[in-house]
Parts: structure tokens; C-alpha cells; sequence
């Protein structure tokens, strides 16, 4: 039987070692008229994801309705840090929601795009 116990004792250890932990991950966003930069990013699901975007010129506008995170607007000139959870895979794209350009007339807007992978 201490052998049985042993046993599974080992086999859970290991199962718990090699098992995907989700991160703390952050970044650092700029938005300008023609861009997000970086334009994507790659996470891992489960990850708890930080993103410090910061506008370079005028107001930006970004709604990450996928992860419960709505209309939120990035001051002229200044910086929001938005978080969620990574909690669903695929990709993810976000189009700056505020007018801040021309490019928003011909579907340029720019646009931040989130991958989350297994």
C-alpha cells in the first residue's frame, strides 16, 4: 500500500511540475495616427496580460470587447494600462475606436492585433 501511495505521490509531482503556469505579462503599446506599434502581440492563454499604451499625438480610442474591456480612451499625449485575462485562443483584432484621422474614412484605422496560443 506505501508503495500504491508512493507512487501517486511521484506521478502527481511530476504532472504539477511540467503543467503550464500562466504568466504576468506586459506591454508597452504606442498609438499614433497610422499605428499601433507593436501592431501584434502573442500570449498564452490563461496568461494575466498588461498593456501600457501610450499616445503619441491625439486621442486614441480601443475596445477590447473579447476580454471585457470596453471603450476605453487613451488621453492626447498620455498613457492607460489596461489588464485582462487571456482566457479564450485565437486572434484578436482591435481598431482604434476614436477619430484621430483620415484613415478612419477608409477602413485604415489603426489596429492592434492579440494572438493568444495554447
Amino acid at each position: 500500500m506505501k508503495r500504491l501511495v508512493c507512487m501517486v505521490a511521484v506521478f502527481v509531482m511530476l504532472a504539477l511540475s511540467t503543467a503550464v503556469r500562466a504568466e504576468d505579462v506586459f506591454f508597452e503599446i504606442k498609438a499614433d495616427k497610422p499605428s499601433y506599434t507593436p501592431s501584434s502581440i502573442t500570449v498564452k492563454k490563461g496568461d494575466h496580460v498588461k498593456l501600457k499604451i501610450t499616445s503619441t499625438d491625439v486621442e486614441h480610442g480601443i475596445h477590447l470587447e473579447a476580454f471585457g474591456l470596453k471603450d476605453t480612451i487613451i488621453p492626447e499625449k498620455s498613457s492607460v494600462v489596461l489588464e485582462f485575462t487571456a482566457d479564450k485562443t485565437g486572434t484578436f483584432s482591435f481598431p482604434c475606436t476614436k477619430y484621430c484621422s483620415w484613415r478612419h474614412l477608409v477602413g485604415a484605422r489603426p489596429r492592434l492585433e492579440i494572438k493568444v496560443i495554447e
